[in-house]
């Protein structure tokens, strides 16, 4: 897989300045191949510079390392003309698979022109002014005086600073929160952690790499110049109303130089902590509000279905995209019922981005649908209230409603046989005929003996032959399991053995045999489980291995993952939706990922 982001340091910027484009790509399971960049004709490339950082991790059960390389390309570009430059997205190929990046749009004046706003909020009044030279960080270009937060306690030496875009939002709506470190300075070492912001009642996402080069940019601060770093830029999402606090942050910053001990010299250490910062989070609007959940931010829902004809058994894909702004990850869309059409349970996907500091991102559902019977179904349009936080007023995203047609024979349901009392030929009994006498077991005249039935010891004789068999076929189990139990490989083998079947379904799967490749998919799955529970599953229900895989420790978002894969998997191998290549790729992904779940599951015994 592979991660790729392109960032700049500002997106306004005057005819004649620089800017510093960054194109950052993340590849894990193998070296990093060479990015292709975007045109950058609209600039003048000043430098350029290109690091590659490698880091090593030891997988799960794997005796190999997994590689995760990185490449950081670095542009210091000057713009040759004015208006607005469209940064199409960097891409890179990696085993075939093509990923890109965000794209960008720099915004050139004219020469000379005044520089865009200071982004890092308010700060005291200042003699000197700061030197525009190096920009300021990107951190909210939407800072609001009037609404934000900007809090810090000065020191002469190093302070930390928290600056909130927004003090006052409402609940789910995305407050952006950033800590510099200002110092006198330039840092040697990146200072350490002595304490985290605390958040919560928020839901966090951070807006920054994990790995970053560190900058800084030059600011004055009541006459004293400082170098300001940025150490956290997260988007918090307020998760219920009231007084919420964000804690401050504690840092341990190191002073002078490794060499100044050999110099007989050494500085003490700076510990510094910032100060917290309240959010009073608003509840929603409660005038025009509709009913259901609302969904904060911007949206808007697309539904498309692979076809719109079908016959009646066969399997069509209801796919849709909802994409906007906010905590996309959280979408839910109302449920989806039709009269005579079976709907299997959605695939979730979700794609989560932060361009310009601001989280959004699509999540796609992904439904299978047999038509049972035939006839023109109308699949309802998808509706989700939507609040825009700027305005404070409702509206609503909603996809236009599907029509789908299915022709052949309804699917058959179990045969009832009805008794029409009109043509019934049973005859009847004679109410007039003389009835019988009881039914004798021997002669009159016979003189009587006595039967081997009626012997005293007759039923212990007829008794030992079912209890021998039981005993017999008791031992007979007791020997299968023993043995079974010395056959059963290890999870090593199982390991090894689910790669084969798994090359074996990305071999029929190149070859375009559908039905080879979930048949050979599904018994690799199924395969792993018996191999971590130690029984067969061969003769359970999707419903009853859900349920068995659950009863043994098994998380159940991962036990309902794995049985709808295995369900997806028995539609698509007779549907012709199932045989495109893509599909087929998206299960095969899909599969692996399982896979690498599974290998990580240890069961629970019975009595656990």
């Amino acid at each position: 897989s592979a991660t790729l982001s392109m960032t700049a340091d500002r997106t306004e910027v005057s005819l004649g300045d620089t800017i510093r484009l960054q194109i950052r790509s993340d590849t894990v399971g193998g070296d990093a191949p060479e990015a292709t960049i975007p045109d950058l004709s609209a600039f003048e490339i000043v430098s350029r510079q290109v690091s590659r950082p490698m880091q090593f991790r030891m997988g799960w059960g794997s005796q190999q390392p997994i590689v995760q390389a990185t490449s950081i390309y670095t542009f210091l570009l000057r713009p040759t003309r004015e208006g607005r430059v469209a940064v199409a997205p960097a891409s890179v190929i990696v085993e075939g698979h093509t990923f890109r990046s965000n794209p960008l749009t720099i915004v050139v004046g004219p020469r000379g022109a005044a520089p865009p706003p200071p982004t890092t909020g308010p700060l005291p009044p200042t003699t000197t002014p700061p030197p525009s030279a190096i920009p300021n960080p990107p951190s909210a270009s939407s800072y609001d005086p009037a609404r934000g937060a900007d809090v810090f306690a000065y020191d002469d030496r190093a302070f930390l600073r928290t600056v909130v875009d927004d003090r006052e939002p409402f609940v789910g709506e995305q407050v952006t929160v950033t800590t510099y470190l200002y110092v006198r300075s330039q840092l040697s070492s990146w200072p350490a952690t002595t304490q985290e912001p605390t958040t919560d009642g928020f839901w966090i996402r951070d807006l920054l790499q994990p790995s970053r080069t560190p900058e800084n940019t030059i600011q004055s601060v009541q006459g004293v110049i400082f170098y300001a770093y940025v150490m956290r830029r997260v988007a918090a999402f307020p998760l219920r109303e009231g007084d919420l606090t964000i804690g401050p942050m504690g840092l341990t910053i190191s002073q002078g130089s490794p060499f100044d001990i050999l110099m007989g010299q050494q500085s003490a250490d700076l510990a510094r902590t910032g100060q917290p910062v309240t959010i009073h989070a608003r509840a929603v609007p409660t005038a025009g509000r509709p009913p259901g959940t609302v969904h904060v931010g911007s949206l808007t829902i697309d539904a498309t279905l692979d076809r719109a004809q079908t016959p009646t058994g066969d399997a069509v894909t209801l796919t849709v995209h909802a994409t906007g702004t906010g905590r996309i990850d959280g979408l839910q869309l109302p449920d989806l019922t039709v009269p005579g059409l079976r709907i299997l349970a959605p695939h979730l996907e979700t794609t989560m981005e932060s361009p310009g500091d601001r989280v959004g991102g699509t999540r796609s559902f992904e439904w299978l649908i047999v038509p049972e019977q035939p006839g023109t179904f109308t699949i309802p349009s998808f509706r989700v209230a939507v609040l825009d936080p700027v305005s404070g007023t409702y509206s609503a995203a909603q996809s236009a409603p599907l029509t789908l047609v299915a022709a052949g024979n309804a699917l058959a349901g179990p045969a009832t046989t009805a008794i029409d009392p009109a043509h019934d030929d049973t005859p009847e009994a004679d109410e007039t005929a003389t009835p019988l006498g009881p039914v004798r077991s021997e002669a009159a005249l016979v003189r009587h003996r006595t039967h081997l039935a009626s012997q005293p010891w007759y039923p212990y004789a007829l008794a030992a032959f079912p209890v021998a068999w039981s005993l017999m076929m008791l031992l007979r189990s007791g020997r299968q399991r023993m043995a079974a139990h010395r056959a059963q490989p290890s999870p090593a083998k199982v390991a090894r053995e689910a790669q084969k079947r798994l090359k074996a379904a990305e071999d029929r799967a190149k070859a375009g045999d559908a039905r080879g490749f979930y048949g050979a998919l599904t018994l690799a799955i199924s395969a792993v489980i018996e191999g971590k529970l130690g029984e067969s599953v061969g003769a359970l229900t999707h419903r009853e291995l859900e349920q068995r895989l659950t009863a043994r420790g098994m998380d159940s978002t991962l036990a309902k993952d794995i049985c709808s894969e295995l369900e997806g998997a028995d539609f698509a191998r007779y549907s012709t939706s199932g045989a495109a290549a893509t599909e087929m790729a998206s299960a095969l992904d899909r599969g692996r990922e399982l896979l690498l779940a599974l290998d990580r599951f240890v069961a629970t015994t019975e009595d656990e």
